[in-house]
């Protein structure tokens, strides 16, 4: 195509929607009816895109329903505290975004799958489509969300230490937070400004209860919060100083030991996500190496063991990955449930029949695996009721059945269509050797005429054996000798045979029935595991409240109530026992706090309580937390060495999940291979001398 009619073709094209808008224009004009879409285009504001109120709803219903999606809500949760980082947005704006990258990533997952499914063609390839989309996405999630948090952090910390230059400069603690911001870099400067807003706005409650529900972590939570007592009892000089510089102080310390934390953490689990998921990229390149030097291998792949072996180290490949993914874990939202909304059990549970099911399988009241299981609920963190838990566990149980009978029926296809289709060798082949490819066609050759006497078999007759050999020796006939006929005939008898044999056994099914039963006791196995990581944070969390407490007890108008809000507000891992505490306050502050330590049976956390229920009446805050400042240094190094000891039992998890799809792929596709074709090689052997 000549320049000149590109030329006129892109100038068509830029031309003719202007000439059929002014047409358009016209003839409204003539009809009498104002054109208010040209009104409203020359209206608008330059710059300024204009929001469309359809789309705008749409967006804010997928987020409702989005947040009610098991598969969703975490990925919804991520793109929005990403967001929530880099720009303080109010609610609906927030949302809006965080379904505009949703979907969009939504998509390209989908085009991406599908691509592989044509281009492919396989169920192998799309599988490791999932896989690489399932990288992708946690590697993209380490990259815009816990950088991007690690970077707030010490940008926070900067702006800190800015914040107590300017305050020891203007005693004002509005105008040193606006100055810091203005010294700080983008992302953090936003939220100076933020916090600035709120310490200066005409209702400073309001505003502050809207900034903490777009606020990215704790630390500005708390801090935004200290400012504006500062602000409204003013600043009190203390044994140290002032309290507000001392508290920044604290601030800083507390930042400075979660980041090194988060900074061992990634060093030591970091690369142990890829080491994990690895197994499952090279058992491609691996099987075909095998195929390619040891031909006989490819009877192992191709079998029934192989096709089992290949979905196990794909399970437990990802299996690792997500264990790893979760040790690794430093957001705020990993302990804290997600219990908005109507939930799935609950309407699922309100069926009769399903009622009826389930509750023959919850345990009775008033024994010890009722206690138990409700132990375990409680200490994983978990929403749900033994009921609700009861019902996931059958379903999960039922849905395990229906996929391993749907895989062993679509085995049992595979094998017949690979008795039709597949080369065909002559056994006692060499185990090792490169195959040529003359070889191979004349194994394929070997298959099409077996495939043309087998399609002229009919098996429901009696003596279709017979008829097999005749087929053979007219097909044969005077190409081959006795031997190689009799050989022949053997051979498709045995391809008849093994098709007549491929079919749903009752072993198989008891093989389903027993994975499903192991299936129904997997998420009691997940919430010890979320247990135990859970119990490795309890004492960070702890020495993060020693922390915010002698900061707070330096007020005088502080009260018990006052400082469990503040811990709901700054907790993880104790904060639903904390809210649910805090709703029965009013009923009784000393019932609610003994409720709270049996629900938060964690020693250290116990003696915290226990002080403040000591300050209800007897003493005051100050004086039950004396001796916080007093063993400050001690709270230090015991803090020390708690993450010394956390780290270390994480990296030790890591490192045993980490390497065990690779040794499970050492013994599936390189060790159990070599025993199975040399089994088989020694059998077809030992035949050979038998009739030597």
């Amino acid at each position: 195509m000549s320049l000149p009619l590109l030329i006129g073709l892109a100038a068509s094209l830029y031309i003719v929607p202007i000439v059929i808008w002014f047409i358009l224009k016209r003839l409204r004009k003539k009809n009498g009816q104002p054109d208010q879409a040209f009104i409203h285009w020359m209206n608008r504001q330059p710059g300024v895109k204009q929001e469309n109120p359809k789309l705008n709803r749409f967006y804010q219903r997928s987020y409702v329903r989005s947040a009610q999606i098991p598969i969703f809500r975490g990925q919804v949760h991520r793109i929005r505290q990403r967001l929530a980082v880099i720009s303080p947005y109010d609610e609906l704006t927030i949302r809006k975004e965080t379904m505009k990258i949703t979907f969009s990533v939504f998509l390209i997952v989908i085009g991406l799958l599908l691509a592989l499914a044509i281009i492919g063609k396989s169920a192998s390839v799309l599988l490791l489509g999932m896989v690489v989309c399932l990288v992708l996405n946690g590697m993209l999630i380490d990259l815009f969300v816990h950088r991007v948090e690690n970077r707030l952090l010490r940008d926070f910390r900067d702006f800190l230490e800015d914040n107590r230059h300017q305050f020891q400069a203007v005693r004002m603690a509005d105008e040193a937070i606006y100055e810091a911001a203005q010294l700080s870099n983008h992302d953090m400067k936003l939220h100076g400004e933020r916090i600035h807003e709120v310490l200066t706005a005409k209702d400073p409650e309001r505003s502050l209860a809207a900034y903490y529900e777009v606020a990215p972590n704790r630390y500005l939570k708390v801090f935004t919060g200290i400012a504006c007592m500062i602000m409204e009892y003013g600043d009190k000089t203390t044994a140290k100083g002032s309290l507000y510089l001392n508290a920044i102080s604290k601030f800083v310390q507390d930042i400075n030991f979660d980041l090194l934390r988060r900074n061992r953490l990634n060093y030591h689990l970091n690369s142990l996500t890829i080491i994990a998921l690895a197994p499952i990229l090279f058992s491609f390149p691996l099987q075909s190496w095998a195929e390619k030097y040891f031909p006989v291998m490819g009877e192992f792949y191709e079998s029934k063991i192989g096709l089992v072996a290949k979905l196990l180290l794909y399970g437990v490949a990802i299996t690792a990955y997500v264990l790893i993914r979760k040790l690794a874990e430093t957001e705020q939202s990993r302990y804290t449930p997600k219990s908005s909304g109507i939930r799935w059990e609950k309407k699922l549970y309100g069926y009769k029949a399903v009622r009826f099911v389930v509750d023959r399988l919850v345990p009775q009241k008033h024994t010890q695996s009722y206690h138990r299981l409700s132990r375990l609920i409680k200490e994983s963190n978990s929403p749900l009721m033994i009921e609700w838990l009861t019902l996931r566990r059958i379903l999960l149980s039922l849905f395990t059945m229906i996929c391993i009978s749907g895989m062993l029926i679509s085995t049992h296809i595979n094998q017949v269509d690979r008795i039709w289709n597949a080369p065909t060798f002559l056994k006692g082949g060499l185990m090792l050797g490169r195959l040529d490819e003359a070889d191979r066609q004349v194994a394929q050759d070997r298959t099409l005429l077996d495939k043309q006497i087998m399609q002229q078999i009919d098996r429901t007759q009696t003596g279709w054996e017979e008829q097999v050999r005749s087929l053979v020796e007219q097909a044969a006939e005077g190409s081959a000798g006795d031997k190689r006929r009799n050989e022949m005939s053997m051979r498709i008898v045995d391809k008849l045979n093994s098709i007549n044999q491929e079919y749903l056994k009752w072993w198989e099914l008891l093989i389903a029935l027993a994975v499903s039963v192991g299936m129904y006791h997997v998420p009691i196995g997940i919430m010890r595991f979320q247990r135990r990581i859970r119990g490795m944070e309890m004492q960070n969390e702890v020495d993060q409240f020693r922390m915010l407490i002698s900061i707070l007890s330096q007020f005088d108008r502080i009260s018990v109530q006052t400082i469990l809000e503040w811990m709901e507000r700054f907790g993880i891992v104790f904060r639903p026992a904390l809210q649910r505490c805090l709703l029965d306050y009013d009923a009784g502050p000393l019932a609610a706090l003994h409720q709270l330590k049996n629900e938060a049976p964690y020693p250290a956390f116990v003696r915290i309580i226990e002080r403040l229920e000591n300050a209800l009446d007897r003493i005051s805050i100050q004086e039950a937390f004396d001796d916080l400042e007093v063993e400050q240094e001690y709270y230090r190094e015991q803090k020390k060495e708690t993450m010394d000891r956390l780290i270390e039992n994480k990296a030790n998890w890591g490192r045993d999940i980490g390497f065990a799809p690779v040794i499970f792929m050492l013994g599936a596709y390189i060790i159990v291979p070599f025993l199975y074709v040399s089994f088989m090689q020694m059998k077809d052997l030992i035949t050979q001398l038998g009739q030597i």
